[in-house]
């Protein structure tokens, strides 16, 4: 799935942290204001991290993934978190939960090889989408998300989330320019930002670099520090997440 926002932690004090959300994709060209949208990016991190996904990469003009950690130590600060298996739940409430079964769908234990007694098909016991896979230990399906419960956890957990006006975007005359280099802009028109959601400009961004891309600064309160336990200054990461569930 293609990124849609890169996010970089500047600073984490108790249960607040301090980021940037750079718009990187023109199908979503706006930072989403609801609080699910921040805590779906605290569980993405954790995702990245108990995945060891989250490393520093070369590309650092590029906008590239940074951690000031090893992905072994990432791991390791991950299973010390004291609300690990809430994120674990987390994740499943955006993403849906993976169910493994057999080739011809009867449920495995965890080890993806003994069939759990009394034998039954995942279809019977759970509700599933469409999603099904093999990863490599078994098959899988896919339980759906849960936008209602997801939400309701937003509501407990973010207990306040800003967002600041965006930064670096083009001018409505530079886009002018671009589009209509034979016809000068009029100096008495109105200047000023333009909409991110006209593909003109990022017709004119295509050769920016990242640290030139548009974003916005965002401050997200939690009810609980551990929260942001995994969290730290200085690591940046891309993300597919909106706050959407699956």
């Amino acid at each position: 799935m293609t990124s849609i926002f890169t996010v970089s932690v500047d600073s984490v004090e108790s249960s607040t942290l301090r980021g940037r959300v750079h718009v990187i994709n023109p199908d979503v060209p706006s930072v989403p204001e609801e609080s699910v949208f921040p805590l779906s990016l605290l569980m993405d991190a954790w995702w990245h991290l108990d995945n060891g996904f989250l490393h520093n990469e070369d590309d650092e003009e590029g906008g590239g993934d940074r951690y000031p950690f090893t992905e072994e130590e990432g791991k390791d600060i991950t299973a010390g978190m004291r609300l690990k298996d809430e994120f674990s739940k987390l994740h499943e409430l955006v993403l849906g939960k993976r169910i493994r079964v057999t080739e011809d769908g009867y449920l495995l234990a965890d080890d993806g090889k003994t069939v759990l007694e009394p034998k039954r098909k995942a279809k019977d016991v759970y509700k599933l989408d469409s999603g099904r896979g093999y990863d490599g230990i078994s098959h899988y399906v896919m339980t759906p998300g849960d936008a209602e419960e997801f939400s309701q956890r937003a509501a407990e957990i973010i207990t306040s989330y800003d967002i600041s006006p965006y930064r670096n975007v083009p001018l409505l005359s530079e886009v002018a320019a671009l589009e209509h280099p034979n016809e000068p802009w009029d100096p008495e028109a109105p200047d000023g930002p333009a909409d991110l959601d006209d593909y003109g400009v990022w017709d004119l961004l295509n050769d920016r670099s990242f640290a030139e891309l548009p974003y916005a600064e965002i401050v997200v309160t939690v009810s609980d520090a551990g929260y942001l336990e995994h969290l730290v200054a200085g690591m940046r990461w891309a993300t597919t997440m909106t706050g959407h569930v699956c």
